[in-house]
């Protein structure tokens, strides 16, 4: 006899149907976490570039240097609450798995983790250290002559 209870055709349709909307939000989250690192880097370099390259912004350093600072910041915090909102649906996927008694999971958590630096570790490390450089430019900028 199964430990697992027996469901009725309408909850299993209605299981799966969160399973699949789940799914698919968890892609678009993941989809949307890229595609707003990649404007992330891109806004980035053409602030970078701005700010030492066009001699007209050269009264203006300090405040390019400071959205410099709110854009990272920005997008540090939608990156976060982005991945936060990835685990969310985690959890549903797996709960919804084993609801339906899947044996093979989408979203394994007794994986071993891949080898290197995780990426929740590794995305703090670059905005971090991107902050770290905008914030040393305001600085130069602030103490310089």
């Amino acid at each position: 006899m199964s430990s697992q209870p027996q469901l009725e055709p309408i909850d299993v349709e209605v299981l799966l149907e969160l399973y699949r909307q789940a799914c698919i939000n968890a892609r678009e989250h993941i989809e949307l976490r890229y595609k707003r690192f990649a404007l992330f880097v891109a806004i980035t370099a053409i602030i970078g570039a701005a700010t030492f390259s066009i001699t007209d912004l050269h009264p203006y350093h300090i405040y390019v240097a400071i959205f410099g600072i709110l854009m990272t910041i920005l997008f540090w915090i939608l990156d976060h609450r982005t991945r936060l909102f990835y685990e969310v649906k985690c959890r549903r996927i797996l709960a919804c798995e084993k609801l339906l008694g899947v044996t093979e999971y989408f979203v394994p958590y007794t994986e071993e983790a891949p080898p290197g630096i995780p990426m929740r570790i590794l995305m703090h490390l670059i905005f971090a250290t991107v902050l770290l450089g905008w914030i040393t430019i305001e600085a130069l900028f602030i103490f310089q002559p």
